[in-house]
């Protein structure tokens, strides 16, 4: 710590009283503004940034960084010049660092819920970064500070560079423990690699470890050369962070692990979506998740913060007589002479109080905006690259006592709505309420959660619905027009039919936040149904081959390789698919038109057994065990109704009666 900083002043104007601490970008150090009357924290810049070239370009992208207003973002107010010194200006924020945090128990996790505070304060923060054109690049604990009042501020924003840049290191006093892969090799910049940084602090914060430490006993990463860090962020693979914290889920592990690729294109492209990944493997609500330090949601921090030794007061006063600088230069947001403090200088702060006041006044006299509830059949949210929780893939299990909860789509006025039932015919109603059509209703593996397809927005998308509360997420966007979702059996992938263009409908996959939707098959002609088979290996599909609206059933691998016909000679097959629990069988439905039938169609040798006689039925899917069938059938009055048979097809029994259609019911899990 250079001593000879503290007690002087710095363009007869910065009064130096405390050191801060190092940080990536340089020594941090708390003034006294005399001029504005107010206490900053001062940043001394590196020797390697005080070059005239590296100031005037750093002058240069100053006006459109101080435009960035994101939460969390400590604000920045000017780059200036002392002689040789030159320093950057921020708010100062007293209160532990979270590199502080972690040394208050060194070697040890911190809670999902901790973790995930500091998850979303600083993905926040960061995304705002993103939106402007530019990275932080410097991410890092000792850049992240917790006020008294538990917020959280990510400190650095004015060091922040173009994206597409060089992601070179960062020169200063502090060794690039958080630095991803390409900062290494000066590779070209991307918000990715600020969601690498983020993920290897979280990784710190879930195991108490860095991410290259084997053991308790390695030494502290600060203490580590530079070539072994260097080495652990290009070459080695970092461990699952389950080795080290066996109560993580499964999910989230390998959630931290793709952030931490060494391939850019395979992590999250926002920091954002980390998060909600994150808070769906930890089955924590994103929007309830707070934002600031809680006793109940984050106890190493609250605790630390009620033992911290804050800074005492700084106490105003005016620039000593003998205290002038040598030489000064201030660029940036602050431009005024150096002069010594006059009482005319009161008159605009006074004013500008003035004015403050009376805005707190009107502001009072506001009333606050209620917080909006989401409910089942309300608008919904859009969240883009939102990441659900994927499931495992997991056996059959017995269907619940009253037959299980089946959701279908079910025609009310002029729109095609969601609505659910119980097996037996009880607790009918509707889940959705828009001005649009829903269409194609599909439970994810563990049946908290269905995808379905509306055209909310003109096409058809494909949207996520939460059972508990009701909140929507969309998941695709304008890609074409999307029918027959189905999740893969791990949850992490959905397959649908989709027709871009003016092309025939062809096979499509998404991550299941809606990340990367990409074609994986396009076949000769158009495919209406799409279906994962249980153990996640195939995908069944119906596809035309002699007459547009007659189809066969296929199998293909994952990949869209391997594509093989399991039907022959069934005439007038329809495009609707389930597989049963054990994958051995497909539910189909054919016959003429006005007369269709329920099969189940044996994969392994193409044999097709009748299950219904009568009725024009169609669409039909497994219970959870495999031993009912819910299907939709015009038999009575020739209106589309629900209903449920045993799987050899005995036992029929009728579950809605609405004087509109019911149809496509799917079984929840």
């Amino acid at each position: 710590m250079p001593a000879d900083l503290l007690n002087q002043t710095l363009l007869g104007q910065y009064r130096v009283d405390a050191f801060l601490g190092l940080t990536p970008l340089g020594e941090t150090y708390r003034a006294w503004d005399f001029r504005l009357n107010r206490r900053l924290a001062i940043t001394i810049l590196p020797a390697e940034l005080t070059s005239p070239e590296a100031l005037k370009a750093l002058e240069t992208r100053l006006p459109a960084l101080q435009k960035i207003n994101g939460p969390a973002l400590t604000p920045f107010h000017g780059l200036h010049q002392s002689g040789l010194t030159a320093f950057i200006t921020e708010d100062f924020i007293d209160g532990p660092t979270l590199r502080d945090v972690l040394n208050s128990q060194p070697g040890q996790s911190f809670s999902l819920s901790e973790t995930i505070t500091y998850a979303k304060a600083i993905s926040a923060a960061l995304d705002a970064i993103h939106k402007a054109g530019f990275v932080h690049l410097s991410l890092a604990p000792e850049q992240i500070r917790i006020g008294k009042d538990g917020k959280i501020h990510l400190a650095g924003l004015w060091a922040c560079l173009p994206a597409d840049e060089p992601a070179s290191l960062r020169p200063g006093p502090f060794p690039a423990i958080y630095a991803a892969p390409e900062q290494f090799q000066a590779a070209p910049s991307s918000p990715t690699a600020d969601t690498y940084a983020l993920a290897s602090m979280l990784f710190e914060l879930f195991t108490g470890r860095w991410l290259a430490r084997k053991s308790e006993e390695s030494p502290s990463p600060l203490e580590l050369d530079p070539e072994t860090i260097r080495r652990a962020h290009t070459f080695l693979l970092p461990p699952a962070p389950r080795n080290f914290n066996p109560e993580l889920p499964d999910y989230l592990s390998r959630t931290l692990l793709k952030a931490l690729s060494k391939r850019e294109n395979e992590r999250f492209s926002r920091a954002n979506e980390l998060f909600l990944t994150l808070c769906m493997a930890a089955r924590l609500d994103p929007l309830s998740s707070p934002d600031s330090i809680a006793p109940d949601v984050a106890a190493v921090t609250h605790n630390l913060l009620q033992s911290w030794r804050f800074l005492p007061p700084i106490e105003p006063r005016s620039v000593p007589r003998e205290l002038t600088p040598l030489k000064e230069n201030v660029m940036a947001a602050v431009k005024t002479p150096s002069r010594r403090f006059q009482l005319s200088d009161l008159i605009r702060p006074l004013g500008g109080l003035a004015l403050f006041g009376a805005v707190i006044f009107l502001l009072w006299q506001i009333k606050p905006i209620e917080q909006q509830v989401y409910l089942p059949g309300e608008p919904n949210i859009r969240a883009e690259n939102f990441t659900p929780f994927p499931t495992p893939t997991r056996p059959p299990k017995p269907t619940a006592a009253h037959g299980g909860r089946i959701i279908f789509t079910c025609t009310r006025g002029d729109y095609n709505q969601l609505c659910r039932v119980n097996a037996d015919g009880t607790e009918l109603g509707r889940i959705t309420r828009h001005a649009a059509h829903d269409y194609y209703p599909g439970f994810a593996p563990q049946g908290d959660m269905i995808v379905f397809a509306s055209n909310q927005n003109g096409y058809f998308d494909l949207f996520l619905m939460f059972m508990k509360d009701g909140r929507q997420i969309q998941l695709t966007e304008g890609i074409g027009n999307v029918v027959s979702p189905d999740f893969s059996p791990d949850g992490q992938k959905i397959v649908f039919a989709n027709r871009a263009a003016d092309g025939p409908t062809a096979i499509w996959v998404v991550d299941n936040g809606g990340v990367n939707p990409k074609l994986l098959y396009a076949g000769p002609n158009t495919i209406v149904a799409t279906a994962w088979s249980p153990d996640g290996l195939t995908i069944a599909y119906c596809m035309a081959v002699d007459q547009p609206d007659a189809y066969e059933v296929f199998l293909m691998d994952t990949d869209g390789k391997n594509h093989r016909r399991i039907t022959q000679g069934l005439p007038g097959i329809g495009g609707s698919l389930d597989w049963s629990p054990d994958g051995t069988n497909l539910l189909i439905y054919a016959g003429p038109a006005g007369d269709k039938n329920i099969y189940r169609l044996d994969v392994a040798t193409g044999q097709a057994t009748q299950l219904t006689s009568g009725g024009n039925n169609a669409a039909s899917s497994y219970s959870p065990d495999g031993q009912w069938i819910a299907f939709n059938s015009l038999r009575n009055n020739g209106q589309a109704d629900i209903f449920v048979m045993r799987a050899d097809g005995s036992n029929l029994r009728q579950i809605t009666k609405d004087p509109e259609p019911d149809w496509q019911p799917r079984w929840q899990p």
